[in-house]
């Protein structure tokens, strides 16, 4: 996020699905998930949590920079931006033939 300008999202969806893939191999191996620093020595969950906070943490002036100042104009079904498109509510305009049965 902080190095190649991703949106928080996609950064969240990486990790998770690095995470799960973690845990799946945890499960098929029958093992519990261990807490490890990046040279996979084990930590406890207070030296993850500062290991985290310390190198993981998106510093408040970046997700400032970031940060979208006005959020886009967004249209519903109903009032779709193509005039041409069909609504998603009843017709307006009345049958053009009176003696369809």
């Amino acid at each position: 996020m902080t190095v190649s300008g991703k949106h928080h999202n996609s950064a969240l969806c990486h990790i998770a699905t690095t995470l799960l893939t973690r845990i799946a191999a945890c499960w098929r191996r029958g093992e519990t998930y261990k807490l490890t620093d990046l040279d996979n020595t084990p930590i406890s969950l207070a030296e993850a949590r500062r290991l985290i906070t310390d190198r993981y943490t998106v510093p408040a002036e970046l997700r400032a920079a970031r940060r979208a100042t006005q959020q886009q104009k967004r249209t519903d079904r109903r009032h779709k931006e193509s005039h041409s498109a069909p609504t998603n509510g009843p017709s307006t305009t009345q049958p053009t033939d009176t003696h369809a049965a």
